[in-house]
């Protein structure tokens, strides 16, 4: 069974329970609360019926012969062969009416029953045992008595006779079992609710377990390398953790196909960019050998070679700077820069690259004098990376604006070349990645702005676009005014 599908399940039997377990306790506390309640409406009644007994037994002073011991359970209706006494049958017509289906039993201090009187119908023969005998004279009584036929409830309450106790008077009454229907409500509610739970939580977990269904399959498919899935539409689902879920799902399932068009073009670009340099210094270095150029001829090709040579070897050692980077093995020198000298260095080394020979490139400073502690090729590396981008952008113009802004220093290379499409921006400082723009007009491994990125945390800093469109591209490089570390 599916984990979720376990759970979900386990909630609904939970639920179940909870729900059977608040119905026996409510059923036991209406059961409980009905006797209490019952016990009270007889104790009120036996009071009046004992003060009513005191009152006629004081009014006229008689004496009754006991009535014999009772037995442990004795038929409680009266004999029609007894014949009271004058008194008696004077103090019994004064004694007030039993009501129906109660039974009425008056005992002396001794326990000795004086009498028994009942008003159940003739029919119904009734048998109770012997009330038990108080503890305290002074204090009230209760009995719950299980007989064959019935439950009964008895209360027993002192009466009196001169202001002192003479006897106990009990009566007794069947208890109300009428709750049964009450009872039958109760656990058909139960059920109801339970199976309205149970409906509602299969509902519930339908809705959550199929988009995260939808999600594994999606998995499974990109564990086989399809990174475009079908996936569950977000916006169609009310829940905002899996609608959210769905997103990150999606945006990471295109990252990966990002990332994996960027590992193809690597491999591609990698084998083309070395083999190219490798096969042009072999075939110029062949041709000179073998005398097929000489003089002026074989010394350009030999200065072509050189030139290639050159270049595969700043692919190789970018490769193994990045390396050492991502491994957290960057070494910056800290010391005392002058920043408006280190701009007038730059631009006189970038103008004299051919590549710039078209471009306008300027540089303003704010405080002029500002001086900056860190490592200064570093900062120079970063700065020509972002200057060859936009040369690579085909820019007429860049300024580079720089000033200083509470404890940070600010640096912006502004271009007027065609920018950077919306759909590569995302992407411009993964690792390896090149863009469809630069990929067919622009050697190089696509290493420099992520490098550039690297040599900017060295210094407790960062390399951020900050805007790019037709009319031009902004780079912010951020460093901070306080010395770096020596090693990042």
């Amino acid at each position: 069974m599916p984990l979720l599908r376990y759970w979900t399940w386990r909630y609904a039997m939970i639920l179940s329970i909870m729900l059977l377990g608040i119905g026996f306790f409510g059923i036991y506390w209406i059961n409980k609360n009905a006797t209490e309640q019952q016990f009270a409406v007889l104790e009120a009644r036996t009071q009046l019926l004992a003060d009513s007994y005191s009152k006629v037994a004081f009014a006229k002073t008689f004496t009754i012969s006991p009535i014999e011991t009772l037995q442990p359970s004795i038929p409680l209706v009266q004999s029609a062969q007894a014949v009271p006494t004058t008194s008696a049958a004077f103090a019994a017509t004064a004694m007030p009416d039993i009501p129906m289906d109660h039974v009425v039993q008056i005992s002396n201090l001794s326990n000795l029953q004086l009498k028994n009187l009942t008003a159940v119908t003739p029919a119904t023969k009734v048998v109770l045992p012997t009330p038990i005998t108080p503890a305290n004279k002074k204090m009230e009584t209760r009995e719950i008595i299980a007989t064959n036929d019935a439950t009964w409830l008895r209360v027993g309450i002192p009466y009196y006779l001169q202001n002192e106790v003479a006897g106990t008077y009990y009566v007794s009454t069947r208890l109300n079992n009428d709750l049964v229907h009450t009872y039958i409500t109760i656990m058909v509610s139960i059920g109801i609710i339970t199976l309205c739970g149970w409906g509602i939580v299969y509902v519930l977990s339908r809705s959550l377990t199929q988009p995260l269904r939808q999600l594994a399959l999606a998995a499974e498919q990109i564990s086989a390398g399809n990174y475009e899935p079908a996936l569950p539409d977000a916006s169609r689902i009310k829940e905002s953790e899996i609608s959210q879920l769905i997103v990150s799902f999606d945006e990471m399932a295109n990252r990966l196909g990002q990332l994996e068009r960027m590992r193809t073009d690597l491999l591609a670009g990698v084998s083309h960019e070395l083999r190219t340099p490798v096969t042009s210094i072999r075939g110029m270095i062949q041709a000179v050998k073998d005398g097929v150029v000489s003089g002026t001829d074989a010394d350009e090709f030999m200065q072509i070679s050189m030139d290639e040579a050159k270049r595969l070897q700043t692919m190789v050692n970018d490769l193994l700077d990045f390396s050492s980077m991502e491994a957290g093995a960057v070494h910056a020198e800290n010391k005392e820069i002058n920043v408006s000298e280190l701009f007038d260095q730059l631009i006189s080394q970038v103008n004299t690259l051919s590549s710039f020979a078209d471009i306008e490139v300027s540089a303003s400073l704010q405080p002029t004098d500002l001086v900056w502690t860190g490592d200064e090729s570093h900062i120079k590396q970063i700065l020509l990376n972002l200057l060859g981008n936009s040369a690579a952008a085909k820019a007429t113009q860049i300024q580079i604006i720089a000033e200083k802004l509470g404890d940070q220093f600010i640096i912006d290379v502004i271009d007027n070349g065609r920018g950077i499409p919306e759909s590569e921006a995302p992407f411009i400082f993964e690792r390896y990645y090149r863009g469809d723009s630069k990929r067919k007009k622009k050697h190089g491994l696509g290493l420099g702005l992520t490098i550039s990125r690297l040599l900017a945390k060295a210094h407790q800093g960062n390399v951020e676009l900050v805007r790019s469109s037709e009319a031009g591209t902004v780079f912010r490089l951020t460093l901070s005014i306080s010395p770096a570390p020596k090693n990042f």
